[in-house]
C-alpha cells in the first residue's frame, strides 16, 4: 500500500494503479492538495507498522484494514493527526512551542528538499567518497564506494517499478559485480522480521537514551538505515516502500558507515567539506576570488583564520566557517537540543566564536588583512543546523560569548558580527541563482531583524524575486563514478524525473 501510494503520487501512476484503488485527484506529485499525502506522515506510518507487535492479540477484533483501498490511507493518515493532536496538548504550551517549530522543520524540510538531485549526490559522495573516507570504505565493506552507490542506484531504479520484485543479480554494463551487488544489499536491506526487530530496538534505544517517551511523529526511523525490505517467504523478493531513502542511505548515510573510523576518518571527511564549499562557492561566482584558511602568528602560537575567505577588488567581503558535525537525531528532536546533544551544537558555537577571533584580530592588527566593515560571518554546515529555533540560536551566541570572555576578553562588541548559520544546501541555491552581488546583498539581508530566523533561501526569494536562470556547472558526477558516463540517458532521465516528484 505505503509503496503504490508512492508511485501515484510521484509521477508513477502506471505502476501503481494495479495495487492502490484511488480517486483520479489522488493521483498527483502535486505537494499541497487535499489528496496529497506528506512522504514523512507515510514514513511515520510506516514505522507505526513495523514496532506494533503483530502477535498484539487486541487487535484482532479491530476491523481489517482494505491495503488496496485510497480511502484506508486516509483513514490513517486521519488517525496520525487524531494521535498528533492528543499528544501534542500534553506535550506544547507557550514555554516551548518555538522548539516545536525547530522539531517540525527537521521532520518536513528534508523531505521537501528531497534526496535524487545531481548536487546534492555530487556532494555527499565529493565529501564521503574520496581520500583515507573511501579506503576506509573499501577496506571495511570490500566494496567501493563508486559501487556501492552503482548498485544503489540500480536496485532504487528497479524499485521504482513495482513492489515485491526479485534482487538484481549484477550490474555488469556499469562494471558492478554480483559479489559487490549483494554486499550492497547486506549493507541497505534485511529480512522484514529483523526490520521490525531493529525498528523497535532502534526506537528502545533513543527512548531510554533520552529518558523520555517520544511522540509518534518524531520516533526515529529504521528505514533511513534499512531502506530495503527482503522477505524469504516470498522467493527472497524485496521491496522499498519509499524508495527515494535508497538514495539518502546511499549519499548522507554513507556517514553512519564511516564514523566507525574515527577522528581520524571524521577530520578527512572535515577537510573535503572545506574544499568542496570553496569549489563551488567559485565555481558559481567564479568574480570571487575564494581561499582557504590562512595561518599567522599570535604570542608565539600559529592562529588559523576561518576556512574560507571571499575577496573581491583584494578585500575581504565574506568570511566562512565550515562544519560538517552531525545534525543527531537529539539536535532535531529533543526537548532540549542543546543539552541533549551538547557535543554537536558546542562545535556551532566555537564556530561563532572563531569568527569573533578573526574580526578581533584584524581590528587589533595582530592580523594584516583588508577585511570590509560588513564581511557577513557565516557558519556554514554540511547538515542543516540552520534550521533552528530562535531560542536555540540565542543560545548558541551566548556559548560563543562564554567562549569569547574565557579565551580572549579582548574581543568587543564590535568584533562579535551577527553570525549566519546556513547549511550548504541553501547556500548552493543562492549562488546558482545570483549574481556575486546579489549573493552578498542576501547576506547582509540576512543580519537584520527581520529576517532573524529566516533560511538564506527564503531571504534571497524574499529580497530579489526576479532570480537568474540557474547557472550550469563543470561539476560532473562521472568525476567521482567512473561508471556514469556508461549509464543511458533514459535512466539518468527517469532518475531525474523521480526527483522532481
Amino acid at each position: 500500500m505505503f509503496w503504490a501510494l508512492d508511485a501515484i503520487q510521484s509521477g508513477r501512476v502506471k505502476q501503481g494503479k494495479p495495487f492502490l484503488r484511488h480517486p483520479p485527484e489522488a493521483a498527483t506529485a502535486e505537494p499541497f492538495t487535499r489528496y496529497t499525502v506528506q512522504r514523512w506522515d507515510t514514513e511515520t506510518l510506516i514505522q507505526q507498522a513495523l514496532i506494533t507487535p503483530k502477535n498484539d492479540w487486541s487487535m484482532s477484533s479491530r476491523p481489517s484494514l482494505d491495503t488496496k483501498d485510497f480511502n484506508s490511507v486516509v483513514e490513517l493518515v486521519n488517525t496520525l493527526r487524531d494521535v498528533e493532536e492528543d499528544e501534542n496538548k500534553v506535550r506544547i504550551d507557550a514555554t516551548n512551542i518555538l522548539i516545536e517549530m525547530h522539531r517540525i522543520s527537521h521532520r518536513q524540510f528534508a523531505w521537501q528538499n528531497g534526496w535524487v538531485n545531481r548536487a546534492d549526490i555530487y556532494r555527499y559522495l565529493y565529501v564521503y567518497g574520496q581520500g583515507d573516507s573511501a579506503a576506509y570504505f573499501e577496506r571495511t565493506y570490500g566494496i567501493s564506494v563508486p559501487q556501492f552507490f552503482g548498485a544503489c542506484f540500480a536496485i532504487y531504479m528497479s524499485l521504482l517499478e513495482g513492489p515485491w520484485s526479485p534482487r538484481i543479480e549484477n550490474v555488469d554494463q556499469l562494471g558492478i559485480s554480483a559479489a559487490a551487488v549483494k554486499q550492497t544489499y547486506s549493507m541497505i536491506s534485511d529480512e522484514i522480521w529483523a526490520v521490525r526487530r531493529g525498528a523497535q530496538k532502534l526506537l528502545r534505544q533513543f527512548e531510554e537514551r533520552m529518558k523520555v517517551a517520544l511522540p509518534v511523529i518524531y520516533q526515529p526511523s529504521y528505514i533511513r538505515v534499512k531502506p530495503v525490505f527482503r522477505s524469504a517467504a516470498m522467493n527472497d523478493f524485496v521491496i522499498a516502500p519509499l524508495p527515494s531513502l535508497i538514495m539518502l542511505r546511499a549519499t548522507l548515510g554513507l556517514y553512519y558507515d564511516l564514523s566507525p573510523g574515527g577522528t581520524a576518518i571524521m577530520n578527512d571527511a572535515t577537510n573535503r567539506f572545506e574544499d568542496y564549499s570553496r569549489k563551488v562557492i567559485k565555481e558559481y561566482c567564479p568574480d570571487f576570488e575564494v581561499l582557504p584558511a590562512e595561518t599567522y602568528k599570535h604570542a608565539g602560537n600559529n592562529v588559523d583564520t576561518p576556512d574560507v575567505l571571499i575577496k573581491q577588488a583584494d578585500q575581504v567581503v565574506m568570511v566562512c566557517e565550515c562544519k560538517a558535525t552531525k545534525l543527531t537525531f537529539e539536535a532535531q528532536y529533543s526537548d532540549d537540543p542543546i543539552e541533549d546533544a551538547k557535543t554537536g551544537y558546542s562545535q556551532i558555537a566555537k564556530a561563532v566564536y572563531q569568527l569573533w577571533k578573526f574580526f578581533s584580530h584584524v581590528r587589533r592588527g595582530i592580523l594584516k588583512m583588508d577585511v570590509a566593515a560588513t564581511a557577513p560571518a557565516v557558519v556554514l554546515t554540511l547538515d542543516s543546523w540552520g534550521q533552528m529555533a530562535g531560542s536555540l540560536r540565542q543560545q548558541l551566541i551566548s556559548e560563543a560569548e562564554a567562549m569569547a570572555a574565557a579565551k580572549d576578553p579582548e574581543i568587543t562588541a564590535e568584533d562579535r558580527r551577527r553570525p549566519i548559520f546556513t547549511p550548504i544546501q541553501d547556500l548552493e541555491h543562492v549562488l546558482s541563482t545570483s549574481s556575486e552581488q546579489e549573493v552578498l546583498e542576501t547576506f547582509y539581508a540576512a543580519i537584520e531583524d527581520k529576517f532573524l530566523g529566516w533560511g538564506l533561501l527564503q531571504i534571497r526569494r524574499q529580497i530579489q524575486p526576479e532570480r537568474l536562470s540557474i547557472k550550469s556547472t563543470t561539476f560532473s558526477l562521472g568525476d567521482l563514478l567512473p561508471w556514469w558516463k556508461d549509464v543511458p540517458d533514459t535512466a539518468k532521465e527517469k532518475a531525474r524525473e523521480a526527483a522532481k516528484a
